[in-house]
This record gives C-alpha cells, sequence and structure tokens, in this order.
C-alpha cells in the first residue's frame, strides 16, 4: 500500500494547536486529529524527484485514499530541526476546498509524535530512503522498497513505552494491525508511575513482584488494573490514580477482564488462585487438603471483619 510523505513548515500556521501539547496528547490518548491539504494528485517520488509535472507524465499520479500511510517531515529552518517526526493515517479524505486550487482537503489521524529534537535526522532519513523528497518540497507518495525502507528508519526514531505490548504505530504495514479501543487509564505512562510509587510493584492478586523477579527495570512492567465500575466513568470522569488503579501481572489483569461488564475483584482474583493448583480429577493428599482448607478459612476471616 501507498504511503505519502508531508513536508511541513513549523513556522507556517498549519498545525492546530502548539504541537508540543499534541505529542504529550498523543501519548497519553492514543492519536490526535489534523486537518491538511494535500494536491489531489500526488506523483510518486521518483516523479517528483524528476522536477516533471505529474501532466507531462513523469512516473504515476496517486489518488490518496483512506487509510494511507502518513509520515511527517520537517524540511525547514535550521538542520538540528530537520527530519522525520511523526507517523499517522489518513482518517477522511475529501470535503470543502478552496475554489480554483487542485487540493484535496484531508484529515489525518497522527498516532506517532515525537519532540523537536528527538526527529531522525533529515541527513540520516536520506541515507535511509534515497531521493525519497521532492526536489520541490511537495508532498509525494512512496510505495513498495521505498515505503519498507521508510519504516525501518522510523523504527530507529520511535521508541515505544516501557512495558508496551503494541508494536510502535508505523512500524508495521497497515495490514498487519488493527486499532482497537483500550483503556487510557491503564496504559498512560504516567499515571503508572504515580500508582507504582503508591502501592510498589507487585501483582495485587498473586503477589509476584516484578522489582523483585526481574531487577530494577522490571518495576515499571506491571501492568495497571482499572478497579472503576463502568457505570461511574462517564464524560466528566477524572482518573485518581491512589483510588483508581492497582497493579497486577498481565496473567491477572487478562482473567480480571475476562468478565464482563464487571471484571473480577483483586479479592475475587485471591480466592480464584487460592482454590487452584490441582488438576481435576486428582486425588489431594492429607496436607493439601489441610492447606487448602486453611487458606479458605484464612480468607473469610479477612472478608469478615467480626469472624472470631
Amino acid at each position: 500500500m501507498a504511503a505519502v510523505i508531508i513536508p511541513w513548515n513549523p513556522d507556517e500556521p498549519h498545525w492546530d494547536g502548539p504541537y508540543a501539547a499534541d505529542v504529550d496528547a498523543v501519548r497519553r490518548a492514543g492519536v490526535v486529529r489534523q486537518r491538511w491539504t494535500l494536491p489531489s494528485h500526488l506523483a510518486s517520488s521518483h516523479a517528483a524527484a524528476s522536477h516533471v509535472s505529474p501532466s507531462h507524465g513523469a512516473g504515476p499520479v496517486i489518488t490518496t485514499e483512506r487509510g494511507m500511510d502518513v509520515w511527517l517531515v520537517i524540511l525547514t529552518g535550521p538542520p538540528a530541526a530537520q527530519g522525520l517526526i511523526g507517523h499517522g493515517t489518513l482518517a477522511v479524505v475529501g470535503g470543502t476546498a478552496p475554489e480554483d486550487e487542485p487540493v484535496t482537503p484531508v484529515e489525518i489521524d497522527f498516532d506517532a509524535l515525537l519532540a523537536h529534537g528527538d526527529q531522525l535526522a533529515l541527513p540520516r532519513l536520506v541515507e535511509c530512503v534515497p531521493g525519497v523528497l521532492a526536489a520541490d518540497g511537495r508532498p509525494v507518495v512512496i510505495e513498495g522498497a521505498d515505503e519498507a525502507a521508510m519504516r525501518a528508519a522510523w523504527r530507529e526514531a520511535f521508541t515505544p513505552d516501557v512495558g508496551s505490548l503494541d508494536p510502535a504505530p508505523g512500524s508495521l504495514p497497515p495490514t498487519a494491525g488493527m486499532r482497537v479501543q483500550v483503556n487510557r487509564f491503564e496504559r498512560d505512562p504516567d499515571v503508572r508511575r504515580v500508582v507504582v510509587a503508591h502501592r510498589g510493584a507487585a501483582c495485587h492478586a498473586c503477589g509476584l513482584d516484578f522489582e523483585q523477579r526481574y531487577g530494577l527495570d522490571g518495576g515499571d512492567l506491571v501492568q495497571m488494573h482499572h478497579i472503576t465500575p463502568p457505570e461511574y466513568v462517564d464524560a466528566d470522569y477524572a482518573v485518581d490514580p491512589l483510588v483508581d488503579l492497582v497493579p497486577l501481572c498481565p496473567s491477572c489483569h487478562v482473567v480480571a477482564h475476562s468478565r464482563w461488564p464487571r471484571p473480577y475483584g483483586i479479592s475475587e482474583l485471591r480466592v480464584m488462585l487460592a482454590r487452584s493448583g490441582f488438576l481435576r480429577g486428582t486425588a489431594l493428599t492429607d496436607e493439601q487438603l489441610a492447606a487448602e482448607s486453611g487458606a479458605a478459612r484464612i480468607l473469610d476471616a479477612s472478608s469478615d471483619p467480626d469472624a472470631p
């Protein structure tokens, strides 16, 4: 599938809102939508590099389509500011265009943005994808080997959040992935740090301590489980990291969410764990039966403060 490279001049009022704020918004919410205009027909990168207009037959002419990858590249300003800085997909193609201008309005869902200064430097980008930029700075389309090289360059520039199980946006072809809704409260890295600092890095169900098991780097890998009932989450809801979230290991987290709409609670997970450990159809020894009975008494006592 073809992808579009869009040159961007940060000094022009094209980006809607502060770019730095959107870098953080993408990290938290997953996507930021921006309006743009593209030429109605885009030339391939090879045609654009030949300095010949597409109307004169210099290579194929490609029409933008919904779902195409978009790569944002800064070509202006000081050399240190130039380079590959963002990835997105065309979410909307078409709309009201200025009269007598051969352009197509589009809306782009940017799902990965780098802060200024963190972009893949332009010389490195050109080294990875030779001749991919138009000589006159126009948007161009890349396909085949150039598109694969662009993805490889992006993987070099973009680093996912620690503990992320998802591939970096743009690192795989569109056909290799799909966009799904996730609970952003459970994925917010800043919220994770607050919860871990308050509650520790151990799973609140099974007790697995990531930092103890895997070392200092493991503390950031425990997942966050949102315990607030869904009926209390509305448009005005604001998460309280110290009340609404608890650390769970990935295994316990999956089990918690295996029930819908109300996930299993932490106490329910602990009961499951206490009753587990034996294969169906096996005979238990007296010691195992005694241990299981003792665990049940402890759980009953912890759940009933008035019990003797």
